[in-house]
């Protein structure tokens, strides 16, 4: 009798604590992550030649996330995504001429190795940026097609024996031996994914970094493979499918640079995509100091995403190396760069951080002058700062550097690691659902995130004027304030400020 009690005393015990354990531990591991974008050439050097390496990187990757929870000085970072690593003719690498080999002025394959080991030693995953779109015209897949027509990789580009007369006619380029298409550059040739050796070589090219240890890609021009997007969404969605064959929680983020609609469309073929309409979103009600409907877009847009993929992972951010930076679209404005950070890294998604949004740089078109050397003193003499440009914006003796901030603990870099570890202490701020809360005017934004039985309430003064946002709920736990003072049941809020609190 006591055997059998016991036996539906523990089923019992299942039926109730399955569907909790099944809720956190079948999440893919991305859903929860913080990635950050590293130019490597921009990173850290460890070789004196000033262009920043993998070695250096990896002396500094106890920067991101030490791998200890008891360590206040890293920036508790989950991922790395790397910008182009691979052999190339240019200073950016989105024009590979060996898609098996490290940019030798980043080191050498055993450098990569090791770098994924102690990244994963710390908890990091990592994902590169595979550039499949297009190769080098230096390419020897592409020196080889245009010398001759009887070349085995004739076919891996688009050929034309006449220049087209109709569609983007100046996108096509002359060779003696033809004209090849070209979407972005004339040094840049289109692959030619429908030629079935084209698609296995790219699946043999990821398979090869799968096997060094990578976590995920990002999809260079996720949209540009084909004109039609239903044929880039078969291909991508044939990709995926091969890649979970190797590795089944692969993660691929598509570079999808367009609407809502389409970006919900690609869903379809992949995990994730960036979210670029959310992003300038959040940068114009923080420029213009009101809520421009941010919580009802997402909801909106979260609900477009899900018709085409139930476990859809949003890829949210602030900016790229290929946009203007944060403070710099805010005229230099330091806390409203902060207040930026603030929103978005407390919203639903996946954030990414493009390197040194996290302190402040600045930088605007031509795209150089957005990807300079990430500061880490202000003496740009110092071993690990790189120097591969001379920088328009982030000069020496500016203050902006980790090793200035570093010490103030109102700094941007202090509460980008604040903000970080709130979304790792709280998974309604990592995993929740998010909905508006009504303020007394648009100046003042206010969410909940509520996940099982946590709910975090979220408020935000994007004016610079003070405001006041009554709590209805007694505060159950101070998360994060900035600018903030809490007065009872009154939250005073201060210029472009911030507070996150725990209610019932």
């Amino acid at each position: 009798m006591k055997k059998i009690v016991k036996i539906i005393f523990i089923s019992i015990l299942l039926i109730i604590l399955f569907p909790l354990y099944a809720s956190t531990e079948n999440i893919p591991w991305y859903k929860d992550a913080v990635f950050y974008e590293i130019f490597v050439r921009s990173f850290a050097d460890s070789d004196g030649d000033k262009i920043g390496d993998l070695i250096g990187l990896t002396q500094k990757i106890n920067y991101l996330n030490t791998g200890s929870k008891e360590s206040e000085n890293d920036l508790k970072i989950d991922a790395i995504w790397l910008m182009p690593i691979f052999s190339s003719v240019s200073y950016h690498g989105y024009d590979v001429t060996d898609y098996y080999d490290i940019n030798p002025e980043y080191g050498i394959l055993e450098d990569f190795e090791t770098f994924i080991s102690e990244a994963h030693k710390r908890g990091i995953k990592v994902i590169l940026d595979l550039v499949v779109n297009h190769t080098s015209s230096k390419h020897p897949w592409f020196i080889s097609a245009s010398s001759s027509y009887t070349s085995p990789y004739r076919d891996y580009y688009v050929w034309s024996t006449q220049k087209p007369d109709k569609g983007p006619v100046n996108l096509w380029y002359q060779k003696p031996t033809g004209y090849y298409y070209a979407l972005f550059w004339s040094e840049m040739p289109d692959l030619n994914f429908d030629n079935p050796k084209v698609r296995q070589e790219v699946k043999k090219i990821a398979k090869f970094w799968i096997e060094k240890g990578v976590d995920g890609f990002r999809l260079d021009a996720a949209k540009s493979i084909y004109d039609e997007n239903y044929k880039n969404i078969s291909w991508w969605q044939e990709f995926y499918n091969y890649l979970r064959g190797i590795k089944p929680d692969i993660y691929l983020v598509g570079e999808v640079w367009d609407n809502e609609f389409t970006i919900a469309e690609y869903y379809k073929g992949l995990p994730s995509n960036f979210n670029f309409p959310l992003s300038d979103k959040i940068i114009s009600s923080v420029a213009n100091q009101k809520d421009l409907g941010i919580v009802e877009f997402i909801n909106y847009e979260r609900d477009l995403f899900r018709e085409n993929n139930s476990d859809f992972a949003d890829a949210i951010f602030l900016r790229n190396h290929d946009q203007n930076r944060v403070k710099t679209g805010f005229g230099g404005n330091i806390d409203k760069a902060i207040l930026a950070a603030s929103i978005y890294l407390t919203l639903p998604g996946t954030p990414f951080i493009y390197y040194g949004e996290e302190i402040g740089m600045e930088g605007a078109k031509p795209d150089e002058y957005i990807r300079e050397p990430f500061k880490w003193t202000d003496d740009m003499k110092s071993p690990e700062q790189t120097y591969w440009i001379k920088p328009f914006y982030n000069l020496p003796n500016n203050g902006i550097s980790v090793e200035t901030l570093d010490k103030d603990p109102k700094s941007i870099l202090n509460q980008y690691r604040k903000l970080i570890r709130s979304r790792i202490n709280h998974k309604a701020l990592a995993l929740g659902d998010i909905e508006k809360v009504k303020t007394k005017d648009n100046s003042t934004l206010a969410y909940i995130r509520y996940y099982g039985d946590e709910k975090i309430l979220v408020i935000h003064n994007l004016n610079r004027v003070q405001n006041t946002f009554s709590l209805k709920d007694n505060v159950q736990e101070i998360i994060y304030l900035r600018n903030v003072i809490l007065n009872e049941n009154e939250l005073i809020l201060g210029a472009f400020s911030t507070a996150i609190v725990k209610i019932p």
